[in-house]
């Protein structure tokens, strides 16, 4: 890109001075001047909300019309286009020329263009002609390549900015739909599988480049920023559910020419990592991190841990990994530690409060001839030395109860809290202004996933799926801005010439200032 800009320095542009804003802005008075005297006479709340809705779409259209004036200056210049061809050419792309082509462009506001455009095409290397192409069906040559409006971040038939809408609003909504009329209500009418191929497309980029990064990390090729530095840190780890759409591969074919498809339960990993205070509360200013993935929990992991190495999360003073009793999150705590380096003395594990109290409220019912009153005395006692951390005198009362029960399942539920002995010091833990409660995990699982992904008659295929938690987490998180500047930038490599990447945003952080400096 700055070869490019060296490259135009000093050349004449085809269109001089500001005519072309002069013809806008005249045509923009000229609108409202029609509508003035209508707009003046106005007396009530609905007729100021229409005057506010054309003016709207009046500055709309007008924004429209210098992007597209813009536009076909900067793809028409010859220079831009030999540049970006060489630079797709050396980055291995194979190219073959093939004429120009009419795209249609869409902008922010709505408005389609047509820009006259060079298509590139993937060579046929092969010696003999292939086969004729079917009605509707692409060659081995595939779509075409256009490198000036891919340098320009222009794909799927809209720019950048109207990409990142449709995939802010299809994200947002809670369902497919409103997500169609909040789009429509600002002047952005592309239509039902236009916009969903557009979400779609941009959710599985940021995915791909998301597990790119997530390698770079590993192998030592993406820079990271001490964020993390000196802070208290809490990681909460937990799973929800949805629902997939599987195509059946066999059985009779349906009207439609499909045979249907099973919809079987799968559950998301997802983490959280935020900062407390030294008085246990979370810190506003730190961003938290929300993430996660359909695939196994190894690559939950492998995603967690690339994340607190670009955060700096050896340099926290404390990292709290708090979760429900899941052998899948706690076996491989140590190993995500000895990844990214975390001192074994700054590490913390905590198993959730409420899960380990709702695991006794579970042992109790169990003791089925006892009445609700004896219920709730063992329940509270039996809280009261989960708490102090006296395990021991726990899974006693544990094994009692199911000796005067006559229910020997009772017995094998002591298990649970020995195994968590270690992770059960509730009482010292909140002294230490320590969280001891998932809320944090379990309400970004709310917000991430059930109120956007699970639902009756939502089924998904796990491509759609996985882009939508990756987005719906960014958007959760704050920093969802941060992953449409990332993933644009990361997307084109071959032209970009930024000096790292992160999906995070974490070039624009610094690090904390030392004693010394403060001093001074």
């Amino acid at each position: 890109m700055i070869s490019y800009i060296k490259a135009r320095e000093g050349l004449e542009m085809e269109r001089t001075g500001l005519a072309f804003l002069e013809d806008i802005f005249s045509t923009v008075e000229e609108a409202v001047r029609e509508r003035l005297s209508v707009w003046l006479q106005m007396a009530s709340a609905e007729e100021f909300r229409q005057m506010e809705q054309e003016m709207a779409g009046v500055m709309r259209q007008a924004a429209d019309e210098v992007t597209a004036a813009v536009l076909e200056q900067v793809t028409g210049d010859s220079t831009f286009e030999a540049l970006t061809v060489a630079a797709a050419l050396s980055s291995g792309r194979p190219m073959r020329r093939s004429g120009r082509r009419e795209v249609k462009v869409t902008l922010l506001g709505g408005t389609t263009i047509t820009l006259r455009q060079q298509q590139y095409v993937k060579p046929d290397l092969s010696s003999r002609p292939g086969p004729r192409r079917k009605p509707g069906k692409r060659g081995k040559s595939g779509v075409g390549y256009y490198p000036v409006l891919a340098a320009l971040g222009i794909e799927w038939g809209v720019t950048p900015a109207l990409a990142a809408e449709v995939a802010r609003q299809v994200t947002a909504s809670e369902a497919f739909r409103p997500a169609l009329e909040a789009l429509k209500s600002r002047g952005i009418d592309l239509g039902y599988k236009p916009t969903l191929r557009i979400a779609s497309a941009f959710g599985q980029r940021a995915v791909r480049l998301r597990n790119e990064w997530v390698d770079e990390v590993h192998s030592g090729r993406a820079r990271s920023a001490p964020v993390l530095r000196g802070k208290r840190v809490v990681v909460g780890i937990d799973g929800g559910r949805v629902r997939m759409r599987v195509p059946k591969r066999r059985g009779r074919r349906r009207k439609n020419g499909h045979r249907g498809f099973d919809t079987p339960w799968r559950e998301p990993k997802l983490f959280v990592v935020y900062v407390i205070n030294e008085r246990g509360e979370i810190e506003s200013t730190c961003r938290p991190v929300y993430d996660g993935t359909l695939d196994d929990s190894d690559a939950m992991f492998r995603t967690l841990a690339a994340y607190l190495k670009a955060l700096g999360a050896a340099e926290a003073s404390e990292v709290i990994f708090l979760a429900d009793g899941a052998a899948w999150i706690w076996n491989r705590i140590s190993a995500l530690a000895a990844e990214v380096g975390i001192p074994a003395a700054h590490i913390v594990e905590i198993v959730d409060w409420y899960h380990a109290v709702e695991y006794l409220g579970e042992t109790a019912k169990q003791a089925g001839h006892w009445t609700e009153r004896q219920r709730a005395d063992w329940l509270k006692e039996a809280k009261t030395l989960l708490y102090q951390g006296r395990i021991d005198d726990l899974a006693a009362a544990i094994c009692a109860l199911a000796v005067a029960s006559g229910v020997e399942d009772i017995a094998d539920r002591a298990g649970y809290f020995t195994a968590h002995r270690d992770r059960m010091s509730y009482k010292a833990h909140k002294r230490k202004r320590r969280p001891v409660g998932s809320g944090a995990a379990e309400s970004t699982i709310r917000r991430v996933i059930n109120l956007r992904l699970k639902g009756n008659s939502k089924f998904w295929r796990e491509e759609n799926a996985e882009g939508m938690l990756l987005l719906r987490s960014y958007l959760k998180a704050g920093r969802f801005d941060d992953l449409v500047a990332w993933s644009s930038s990361a997307g084109k490599k071959w032209w970009e010439s930024l000096a790292w990447q992160d999906p995070l945003g974490l070039d624009a952080v610094t690090d904390p200032p030392t004693q010394s400096e403060k001093a001074a």
